[in-house]
């Protein structure tokens, strides 16, 4: 009895759309929370429309990249390998939203900050600006890894992690000693908090992204987090 091969319907060239496309997505999102960090740090509020806007976007970058997937789906009968790759693009293509709703969160703490307090002190700006320089050296190794086909760079992926944690970390440790009134008032000292966190979810999500992206390629676990 003769098997069919399975059929792969220009699967390959589509696969390679999709990760030009998501190549883009991440860098809209790396530029706007570059955005949304420089505001926070000079305490500018003009960037939330801008992040109002991109967060729009997003939602509709969301849905025709989720649309080219499932249509991949539809007109290939993909290996495992090809399933797992393609769940992993799924949830690279929602941790992207993601990312770009938590620039836009900060946006808009930014704006609040910016009405309430004259300046932050150094103590709490420069471990946020760690924990973004980190973040981004996560977000350029996913690219490459799911852009390219790379295997996941594990011990690379751990030293930036286990980085934004300490310097959240140094972050909570400030915000637990410094009076609120250096920062605007409680309200103020709330929005700082929100920043602080999403930067670490933001972080913790391309982790976990990583994770998922090492199993496509190897069909095992791995513990990055």
């Amino acid at each position: 009895m003769n098997t069919m091969p399975p059929i792969r319907t220009g699967l390959d060239e589509r696969i390679k759309s999709v990760q030009q496309e998501l190549k883009g997505y991440f860098q809209e999102a790396k530029h706007l929370y570059k955005e949304a960090i420089n505001a926070f740090t000079k305490l500018d509020s003009e960037v939330y429309i801008e992040a109002k806007e991109a967060r729009a976007k997003a939602r509709e970058v969301n849905w025709d990249l989720t649309n080219d997937l499932l249509l991949i789906l539809a007109l290939n009968q993909p290996l495992m390998q090809d399933l797992r790759i393609i769940a992993t693009y799924l949830r690279a293509v929602d941790t992207v939203e993601r990312i770009i709703r938590h620039a836009r969160d900060i946006a808009r703490s930014d704006r609040s900050i910016d009405e309430n307090a004259d300046h932050l002190p150094e103590e709490i700006v420069k471990p946020v600006l760690e924990m973004h320089g980190y973040l981004n050296d996560l977000m350029e190794i996913t690219v490459v890894c799911l852009t390219e086909g790379k295997e996941v760079p594990a011990d690379e992926v751990r030293k930036a992690w286990k980085s934004t944690k300490d310097a959240h970390a140094k972050a909570i440790a400030a915000l637990s000693t410094l009076q609120s009134d250096t920062m605007g008032g409680k309200a103020s000292r709330l929005e700082v908090v929100n920043i602080v966190n999403r930067v670490d979810r933001s972080a913790y999500n391309i982790v976990r992204l990583n994770g998922m992206w090492h199993h496509a390629l190897n069909n095992e676990n791995i513990i990055l987090d």
